[in-house]
């Protein structure tokens, strides 16, 4: 992060192209950090928002934009909700999205805040049910680097396609299969 600033601070394209891929493939380590917590606004929500950061759990995502918030909460108390929009918060496994996030006091002291976080719950029942196609970026996956589907079973007949999560440990139903399968199709 302290080449990123400095590669800005001096206009240096190409070190700039560098500090920040390394900025998004090591995401996980450069949250924890106090340059992190040190960084300006504009900075952090294009980090957050970028679609290829990279990250085993949006937790994490979560976390940091709350820990950012929370290093100089009282000036930075009004960009909650922007911070909110950067994270996929519909990807968040639902126990967390509801037991967490929607009761998080300093979320629902700003009625902007509700607002993001009750869209991404109304966006991630409809993505449980299979319920359409759900458009929202709270719910449009970052880089994907893998995934594993479901078909069949060793014992019964299946007749829908499961994805498995496993950033949010969840196992989602992705689409009715024309004929059931069985035996691991």
């Amino acid at each position: 992060l302290g080449m990123l600033l400095l590669s800005d601070a001096h206009q240096c394209t190409k070190l700039s192209e560098l500090s920040w891929g390394m900025c998004l493939s090591n995401f996980p380590a450069i949250c924890k950090t106090e340059d992190f917590l040190q960084l300006p606004k504009d900075m952090v929500v294009q980090l957050l928002s970028h679609e290829e950061l990279e990250t085993e759990d949006e937790r994490l995502v979560y976390e940091a934009a709350l820990n950012w918030i929370n290093y100089d909460l009282e000036r930075r108390h009004c960009h909650l909700p922007e911070l909110l929009r950067t994270v996929r918060l519909a990807l968040l496994p639902a126990i967390f999205l509801m037991e967490n996030v929607s009761t998080e006091e300093l979320i629902n002291a700003q009625e902007k805040s509700k607002e993001v976080v009750d869209e991404a719950i109304r966006c991630k029942l409809k993505i449980l049910q299979n319920d359409g196609v759900v458009n929202s970026p709270c719910a449009r996956p970052r880089k994907t680097s893998h995934a594993l589907f479901l078909l069949g079973g060793q014992t019964f007949m299946c007749d829908k396609l499961y994805l498995v999560d496993q950033k949010a440990k969840e196992i989602i139903p992705k689409a009715d299969i024309p004929s059931p399968r069985k035996e691991f199709s």
